[in-house]
């Protein structure tokens, strides 16, 4: 194991490739073993999709040809990143083939070839071709072009050929699902009393007074909760409980990290290249052959890029090792040249003008005169652009703007008064831009030196012994914990933290703060069992221990999961009850005389409500209250009733309902809109620019009739 980390992190890529790809193909050796542990036995369902059996071989050729069209399209291989949202991409297909075509297929709905010739050169253009073969400047579609290109694809190479031809096959599922919708929305039928309805649940008001008692206002101590009647509240509740399979856990983290003696060894090593840098003869050369870093040898025209040791420097001149993130770097001044692009350092001081008048400028142009006579009195310019600069953004760094170039960013009048100047020093007027005024002060003269830098970094890395300590202390404390309880206190001696995570699924990729972290719940799902602590487990820059601390099936949460919320809920039906009867022992008939027999903890108001309302005034969310009220008829009066919040009284004292229209056609288009809801993306493939869409309400049906089980993570 720490054999592999040192590979990894001192051998490069090609060396961890080689080692990965054995190790992958003797993994593909045992998976196809019909007594493969990692396909369950001799079980290889991945899946059931609409009573259909789905193997991990089916399931692996669908993730092949959907990774074969990712290379050809991306001309590289897949990430291994990119091959689990390639994976995602297979099972949506995979639905798209069973749950989906067995729906087209009952219904008889098919894309024939002429179909798919209709898209991409007919007289209905499929959207990504018309994207495809457009002018970019005008944005004009020309069906010539296609025809120009499918004819010159005979003789195109064979991988742009295969390209071409799985993207045709791409356009098949959007078709397929657009007129599956299309059926679907021809048999929607908006009745004229629907749309009636939702018109009149716009336009309708009610006007209402209200007393209201929350149920914060009565003390939690007046009342007791017992486990029982918990219990039966969650069962008669149970709908509102329920909840996903998942699992909980507790888990270490052992930071892979350099040591003292890792670091000193790369300091030793950086140190010996720096006697050969110095001596070197081709500082270019030296450099490439021997940095861990990207740009070993650079020139450099902005004098505020240059390493720190360097800046003033002669040439020659080597700096120490310097420890920069996770590297040691050192750079040598190799030569100085002249350029083409003159740099200059320089701050400045920005007076907006208000507005475009000849008086505003006037009024501003007056403010940057006074503020340069201050400067050339002896005044700070760092502590005038605090005061007075209208750019934010270095104001509070005295003005400063660094080093810029001639083809800098700044607006052109600001760059030609700042390098038609000489040397340093403060420009003697404002200079006009569209920003406003400028004070300028140039800290150092313009340039066109370039230097040459040669630079090389040492990463550090973890070295075999380093590696070997950390997953020790991990292995101890997996060996020495045998439940949640002495994992905690095992790390806690160690000086290490516990941390937790709740709710992960069993195809969930990230456990708290670990991401890519599939291992530990392959483990979670397949070998954990409740105060099961696991071994140690292997990511790129940490090993983990893990304890599971709870598995919850599908189905209702139990009581332990959900007992604060239960808890509040059986309270609130006590207080509800107190409040309930305390009102009814009233005697005033109107609210204010009631608020002043209850005391101040009631309330009382007035509100106008629509029926699209969901909140109510002073109970906050309560459609429920909104209902009731319209209920009423004008001057009618409500019992006290229970709200998520407190007990309410409403009353009604006007109702206004809109005149009756002579049709109902917009309306009954609101409706229907609002019935196909949201589109969800059900497939997005490597080559398909455009998603396959759906709408949402129409996915969960499909997918709700096909008894999807999914068994993925025992796989993945």
């Amino acid at each position: 194991m720490a054999l592999i980390n040192t590979l990894r992190k001192r051998m490069g890529k090609v060396v961890v490739g080689f080692v990965a790809f054995s190790m992958f193909a003797f993994i593909l050796t045992d998976l196809f073993q019909s007594n493969s542990v990692l396909l369950g036995g001799n079980d290889t369902t991945i899946a059931e999709i609409a009573g259909k059996d789905i193997s991990y071989e089916q399931f692996q050729a669908k993730v092949s040809e959907l990774s074969y069209i990712f290379a050809i399209n991306n001309q590289r291989e897949p990430s291994s990143d990119e091959i689990e949202t390639i994976r995602v991409q297979a099972w949506n297909a995979l639905i798209l083939d069973y749950a989906y075509k067995g729906q087209y297929d009952e219904l008889g709905i098919t894309v024939t070839n002429s179909e798919v010739v209709d898209m991409v050169q007919g007289n209905n253009i499929d959207p990504q071709i018309k994207q495809f073969f457009s002018d970019p400047n005008t944005g004009e579609f020309s069906r010539e072009n296609v025809v120009s290109f499918l004819q010159q694809l005979n003789s195109a190479p064979a991988q742009q050929r295969a390209s071409w031809l799985s993207f045709e096959d791409r356009l098949k599922p959007n078709r397929l699902v657009k007129k599956y919708e299309n059926l679907l929305a021809l048999t929607n039928y908006v009745t004229t009393a629907e749309a009636k309805s939702k018109y009149e649940a716009q336009g309708t008001n009610m006007s209402v007074d209200y007393f209201y008692v929350p149920f914060f206002s009565v003390a939690d101590s007046l009342f007791t909760v017992s486990e029982s009647e918990m219990k039966s509240y969650l069962s008669a509740n149970s709908e509102q409980y329920q909840r996903e399979e998942s699992r909980s856990l507790n888990y270490v983290v052992f930071p892979i990290q350099p040591s003292a003696d890792d670091s000193a060894f790369v300091k030793e090593e950086i140190t010996r290249l720096r006697e050969g840098l110095i001596n070197s003869q081709n500082d270019s050369t030296f450099a490439n052959m021997n940095s861990d870093g990207l740009s070993p040898f650079r020139s450099i025209s902005d004098p505020g890029l240059l390493p720190v040791g360097l800046v003033g420097a002669e040439v020659g001149t080597v700096t120490e090792p310097t420890l920069v993130g996770d590297k040691y770097a050192i750079s040598k001044l190799s030569d100085i040249t002249e350029g083409d692009e003159a740099f200059v350092k320089a701050r400045h001081i920005l007076i907006e003008m208000d507005g475009n008048s000849e008086s505003a400028k006037a009024e501003a142009r007056g403010k940057a005169n006074d503020i340069i006579s201050q400067l050339k009195k002896g005044a700070d310019f760092a502590e005038l652009a605090a005061i007075n600069s209208a750019d934010k953004s270095n104001a509070n760094n005295g003005g400063d703007l660094g080093w810029f170039g001639e083809n800098g960013n700044f607006v052109q009048p600001f760059k030609d008064a700042v390098f038609a100047h000489r040397g340093t020093g403060l420009l003697p007027n404002p200079v006009e831009t569209s920003f406003g005024y400028h004070i300028i002060q140039i800290d150092e003269p313009k340039t066109k030196t370039v230097y040459k830098v040669a630079t090389i970094e040492k990463e550090l890395f973890e070295s075999d012994a380093t590696l070997n300590e950390i997953y020790r202390q991990a292995d101890l404390l997996s060996a020495n914990s045998s439940d949640a309880a002495s994992l905690a206190e095992n790390a806690k001696e160690a000086g290490l933290s516990v941390r937790s995570a709740s709710a992960i699924g069993k195809n969930d990729s990230r456990v708290g703060v670990l991401t890519d972290a599939r291992n530990i719940v392959l483990w979670l799902y397949n070998e954990a069992s409740v105060n099961k602590v696991s071994d140690v487990k292997e990511f790129d820059d940490q090993y983990v221990v893990a304890v599971m601390t709870a598995r919850q099936p599908k189905g209702t949460a139990t009581l332990a999961q959900v007992e604060n919320e239960i808890r509040t809920k059986v309270l609130n039906e006590k207080k509800a009850k107190y409040i309930k009867d305390k009102i009814a022992g009233l005697s005033a008939a109107d609210f204010e005389g009631m608020k002043a027999e209850y005391g101040d903890k009631a309330r009382t108001g007035s509100a106008d409500l629509t029926l699209n309302s969901n909140s109510f005034p002073s109970v906050g969310f309560a459609p429920e209250a909104v209902g009731v009220a319209f209920s009423l008829d004008e001057g009618e009066k409500t019992a006290p009733f229970e709200t998520s919040n407190g007990v309410l009284v409403v009353s009604a004292t006007a109702k206004s309902t809109p005149e009756p229209l002579d049709e109902y056609v917009s309306y009954k288009t609101q409706v229907a809109t609002e019935r196909q809801g949201r589109k969800t993306v059900i497939a997005n493939f490597p080559l398909s620019f455009t998603p396959v869409f759906v709408s949402q309400s129409l996915d969960n049906a499909i997918k709700e009739f096909a008894e999807i089980e999914d068994n993925r993570y025992k796989f993945f």
